[in-house]
């Protein structure tokens, strides 16, 4: 999903392009700009925003000013992207938001209430997340990576959502635990995987085997945390930052 579309323009793949923080308020001289039709996967399923929100991401800027899109329909093709995660990005171009969006109650956040019948899944947020990433829209990222974790989840629920996120984000995601170094994340994670070793042995066994890269990274972690109990500080805790990972 995080791989270069074979349509964009040589020399403006997302990853050379600058992040963006949440957009402005779209104001009056947008809607005035030309409709731009968005056709998402393999299905081509079409989403429509006006051309000057598009151009608040660089990297459509750049499509956009490049004639990347055929000016007799106005249609940018993104058949690597899931629709959904288009739908949301959309979304929040125009409101900083999308759906489900996050409600203050009693204090606390929480993803507002869905529909009877419906429940909340970590699966569309993990796809938003790696294609704010992809696209380099940081609010859109950070936005998502809230929403993830706004979402309780059983042991089984959680070696699911490992394996979606290694499977669709890319090595460089804050969603991967090589890339999150921080003290509470890694011990979380290891108390996380303590209760799934005693409970669900087997399906542990069969994701780490079938997962060398949240393996891999589960070593990196482990060999921090390491750090952490004998009080490394200094030059060694400088080389956790830095993303030095095993190859």
């Amino acid at each position: 999903m995080y791989s270069r579309n074979v349509n964009t323009p040589r020399g403006n793949t997302p990853a050379q392009l600058p992040s963006i923080g949440p957009p402005s308020p779209p104001n009056a001289t947008f809607f005035e700009s030309p409709m731009i039709t968005l056709l998402a996967g393999p299905t081509k399923r079409r989403f429509w925003a006006h051309k000057d929100v598009l151009c608040t991401v660089p990297f459509f800027r750049s499509c956009l000013e490049a004639s990347f899109l055929d000016t007799h329909t106005n249609i940018i093709e993104l058949p690597e992207d899931d629709p959904d995660a288009v739908g949301a990005m959309v979304s929040f171009l125009y409101s900083e938001e999308y759906f489900p969006r996050i409600m203050r109650t009693s204090g606390a956040r929480a993803l507002e209430v869905l529909p009877t019948g419906h429940q909340h899944s970590r699966s569309v947020h993990i796809y938003v997340h790696a294609l704010a990433e992809k696209y380099a829209i940081t609010g859109l990222r950070d936005l998502s990576f809230r929403k993830i974790f706004l979402i309780d989840a059983s042991d089984l629920d959680f070696l699911h959502f490992l394996r979606e996120v290694y499977t669709v984000t890319p090595p460089t995601s804050k969603l991967r635990y090589a890339n999150r170094m921080e003290e509470y994340w890694v011990l979380g994670l290891h108390e996380r995987l303590k209760e799934m070793r005693a409970q669900y042995p087997q399906e542990l066994n069969h994701f780490l085997m079938t997962c060398p890269d949240f393996t891999q990274d589960l070593v990196w972690s482990l060999s921090y945390a390491v750090d952490c109990a004998l009080g490394a500080t200094g030059a060694i805790m400088e080389h956790w930052g830095t993303g030095n990972r095993l190859s």
